[in-house]
């Protein structure tokens, strides 16, 4: 009876975590933004689900690890986003709720690893399994298989953008090139043993069946990146993959055998040319993007320098960053060229940007050394548990990505991440007796996973009706889409949805309210669209200053639109004021756009019109 109820406690504990992980795959073509939406959702129920299996781990087993500087320093970092959390922290998508529960989820990962140790390997080939899953939807997606959900029709998987289904897949590379190498030498040397008949004939079958995943699934991932598009996932995958095959191939003590001293400095030097080729390769073929990610580390700075120690609170990044980019280009000492490379202000440039100025320093230097921890722990371990090697070329892999970009902004990597470090942190602790504090602590965070997941879940058919009235507005049937939008609004709070109610009501004359509900959305996103409305607004009103001033914000926040010039030279021609009306056309027609659109030209032509209307 015992060993069956063991054996239903650890299916439940598997499946649980199981469909956990299985967020990525989860979209709804019903619900605005199907595709974020509907993992945000899914990801709220099992996080609910896994709470619960945590607490019947904790009160059903009689014995846990120990608590280790590891967990001291997660439940650090735990308290600081909380603290965070307080911190008028308004957006919705992927904002301070979802961090709390991303970092909860750590916990509950740590614990299930703890009384299942045997499945820190399944779950290993459950990631190769995925991303063998993702390479072949990708194809589907590239030969029209399957009908997409995005509008741009990039390869992008089961994920929102391109960017993190690249991410993805570079992440799970290290782990399918360790067990297609493992599974090779296992299976050469079974076979070129004259014995290996007398070897358990299902163990072979096994590992055979494990070898053609792991290999198919490298293979995958090898052919379909390229089509992405994205250089950084080369980059970080090779990462990834050079620490496997440095530690699985024993190169340290090959380095140690050189026995001069001219070759030691021979290799280094061959090492450091062949890096810098491969930075200044990537640097001439890509110096646009480089020089924007330049751009926007620079401006980063200003962010950081707003409350280095505390941060400006958790989901307020995007808000503080805007503001300070159209600072930078109404005040700085801008180029040109930065004015033309200047994007949107949507995401920051790295996730260690965003983290360290929405936590500071103090929340920087605990993940910092949280993951630093787990990764030496990792390394010191391997002679004894060799098979982390492979979860430890993910980690890395995923940890340069958030250096040089922001992939836990996708819901799906923060799950990724916070298992990767579940996987390697260190297991072998002493073992001890389950104390009533232990056993409060799961208690509180299953507690607190359902207080913050349970209001949002119900929002779930809020979305499923925006979708509803997106579709009037797109077909610019504004009052039926405000009728839609408005009982909406009291508990939907998506920057989305209120610039869209914001426009809708603008455009059926309810100016005052377009600009109320337009101010709430700037307390959480700062962009150019949302002063174009509030400008065209007050031009409405006949309160021109206020207007120009929001025209004026837009284009000082991203130089290289036309539409904010260009809106600026009709409030100019209305007010009467022909000089301003005359730079501004000037600007409008001499703007070189990032990109060139039907729009951007007939703006132009009307500037050029309106110039001659007044000569």
């Amino acid at each position: 009876m015992t060993q069956w109820i063991n054996n239903t406690v650890n299916f439940l504990s598997f499946m649980g975590f199981l469909l956990l992980i299985a967020t990525m795959l989860v979209i709804d073509s019903e619900s605005m933004n199907g595709i974020v939406v509907a993992k945000r959702f899914w990801f709220y129920t099992f996080m609910c689900i896994t709470g619960v299996i945590s607490i019947i781990l904790a009160f059903y087993r009689k014995s846990t690890t120990r608590v280790d500087e590891t967990k001291t320093i997660i439940i650090g970092i735990l308290t600081v986003v909380i603290i965070g959390i307080s911190r008028n922290s308004n957006q919705e998508m992927m904002n301070a709720e979802v961090f709390l529960l991303i970092v909860i989820s750590y916990f509950f990962f740590d614990i299930y690893f703890s009384y299942n140790k045997k499945s820190i390997k399944t779950f290993q080939f459950v990631l190769i399994a995925l991303a063998l899953f993702e390479v072949i939807w990708g194809y589907c997606q590239l030969y029209a298989y399957i009908p997409e959900m995005q509008t741009k029709f990039q390869l992008s998987g089961s994920f929102n953008t391109r960017y993190a289904y690249a991410v993805y897949l570079a992440t799970i590379t290290p782990i399918a090139l360790y067990w297609t190498i493992t599974l090779y030498q296992r299976l050469s040397a079974k076979f070129s043993t004259p014995s290996y008949t007398e070897q358990a004939k299902p163990e072979i079958i096994d590992e055979i069946m494990l070898f053609v995943l792991s290999a198919l699934s490298l293979l995958g991932i090898l052919s379909i990146m390229p089509f992405t598009g994205e250089a950084i996932a080369w980059l970080t995958a090779a990462c990834g993959c050079c620490v496997v095959l440095y530690f699985k191939f024993n190169m340290h003590a090959f380095i140690k055998r050189l026995q001069t001293q001219k070759q030691r400095i021979t290799l280094l030097l061959s090492v450091l040319l062949i890096s810098t080729g491969i930075v200044g390769g990537y640097y001439k073929f890509r110096k646009d993007p480089v020089d924007e990610n330049l751009l926007a580390w620079k401006i980063s700075m200003n962010v950081l320098t707003e409350n280095p120690l505390f941060g400006i609170g958790i989901g307020n990044f995007q808000k503080a960053y805007g503001d300070a980019q159209s600072y930078y280009f109404e005040h700085g000492n801008r180029t040109e060229r930065e004015l033309a490379l200047a994007n949107t202000p949507c995401y920051p440039v790295s996730d260690i940007v965003r983290i360290t100025a929405e936590t500071g320093l103090l929340g920087l230097l605990l993940i910092l050394g949280f993951v630093a921890t787990i990764l030496i722990k990792s390394i010191r371990s391997l002679k004894r548990y060799p098979e982390k090697l492979a979860t430890l070329g993910a980690l890395i892999s995923l940890s340069m990505a958030g250096l040089m970009s922001s992939p836990i902004r996708s819901l799906p990597l923060a799950i990724i991440l916070m298992l990767l470090l579940a996987l390697c942190a260190p297991r072998e602790a002493r073992q001890e007796k389950a104390g009533l504090s232990f056993k409060v602590i799961y208690l509180a965070l299953a507690g607190l996973v359902f207080f913050t997941a349970f209001p949002e879940m119900r929002k779930y058919n809020s979305y499923r009706a925006w979708a509803e009235g997106k579709l009037y507005y797109n077909m610019k049937i504004y009052a039926t889409a405000v009728n839609i939008y408005a009982p909406l609004a009291k508990n939907l709070r998506h920057p989305g949805f209120l610039i869209e109610y914001g426009q809708a009501l603008s455009q059926t004359d309810r100016y005052e309210d377009s600009i109320a509900v337009l101010r709430e959305v700037l307390q959480s996103v700062s962009a150019p669209v949302i002063y174009n409305i509030i400008g065209k607004n007050y031009q409405a009103m006949g309160e021109y200053k206020l207007a120009e001033q929001n025209f004026r914000k837009a284009h000082y926040m991203t130089p290289s639109l036309v539409y904010p010039n260009y809106l600026l030279a009709n409030l100019y021609h209305e007010m009467g004021l022909h000089d301003k009306t005359l730079q501004c056309a000037r600007q409008v027609i001499t703007q070189k756009p990032k990109k060139e659109s039907k729009e951007t030209q007939e703006m132009k032509a009307q500037m050029e019109s309106l110039i001659k209307s007044i000569h």
